[in-house]
């Protein structure tokens, strides 16, 4: 909508995971080098939390991005009140590319766990390390979904582990894993992301404007440190003011966004 008018070849700050648009802050750097370490050493797992909005879902893509084909990478669709069964059947359904069978016999736990060690087996046959990634782990919340994935960490070859499991979600997964000791055994890698200071929310802005054709600063400083409190520093948040300011700027046709239209799209988007 405002792209030419601000002189941007895309929408800087669009809050989709794209990869182009990582910010290597030092926390993100240091979280996505232990999490491929995890996967380089044939770990068992590594938890990644954080805040709501502060990358974690990115940062995944960027790390699968970068160990490339020599793994097969599953993703697991998490959804609340998820019973161990719908666990491993989701799992399954991913690493079979959705080729269950139908009998439900077939679908109890025992069938799926043979279905699911075959997949790894076959990856592993191929040369392939098999990478799991349950985003919004956190909706898994009783203690038996876990138990089901330590599980899933005891498929083992001699050299290591067949799987390595990378657990994404808010900040009490790390209080629930640690609650099923011979899963959190099994995930030696913990790393944490937090919201931006006020010189790391500038750094941000100015590298997803970069990115999107933009040198020139679009953004007062008075209006960055606006920016900064009423976001608290989360990146999804940052995203959502900085969208809603450059849209008002290109309706009011102004040159520059300053505090008073950091401050409309605050009260535009509940944040004051």
């Amino acid at each position: 909508m405002y792209e030419e008018y601000w002189k941007l070849n895309i929408r800087p700050f669009h809050n989709m995971p794209d990869p182009k648009f990582f910010y290597h802050s030092a926390q993100h750097d240091e979280a996505l080098m232990k999490m491929t370490y995890t996967v380089t050493e044939n770990m068992g797992g590594a938890l990644l939390t954080g805040a709501y909005g502060c990358g974690k879902t990115l940062l995944s893509r960027i790390l699968l991005q970068q160990i490339g084909k020599a793994n097969a990478s599953i993703s697991c669709a998490v959804q609340p009140g998820m019973t161990p069964l719908d666990l491993l059947r989701s799992i399954a359904r991913a690493m079979t590319e959705g080729a269950l069978p139908t009998e439900r016999s077939s679908l109890m736990a025992d069938a799926l766990l043979e279905i699911i060690e075959k997949a790894l087996t076959e990856n592993k046959r191929d040369g392939k390390h098999t990478v799991l990634v349950v985003d919004e782990a956190h909706m898994l919340d009783n203690q038996a979904v876990l138990e089901m994935l330590r599980l899933l960490l005891n498929f083992q070859s001699s050299d290591g582990f067949l799987m390595t499991l990378l657990l994404l979600g808010h900040l009490e997964l790390a209080e629930r894993v640690a609650g099923v000791k011979q899963l959190a055994q099994r995930i030696p890698i913990t790393c944490t992301l937090s919201q931006f200071d006020n010189a790391d929310t500038a750094k941000y802005i100015q590298a997803r404007l970069a990115v999107a054709g933009r040198e020139e600063p679009l953004f007062q400083d008075e209006a960055i440190k606006l920016i900064f409190r009423n976001s608290g520093g989360i990146p999804r948040r940052i995203n959502t003011l900085c969208d809603v300011s450059l849209a008002l700027g290109y309706a009011q046709k102004v040159e520059r966004i300053d505090t008073n239209l950091v401050l409309e799209a605050s009260e535009k988007f509940g944040v004051t």
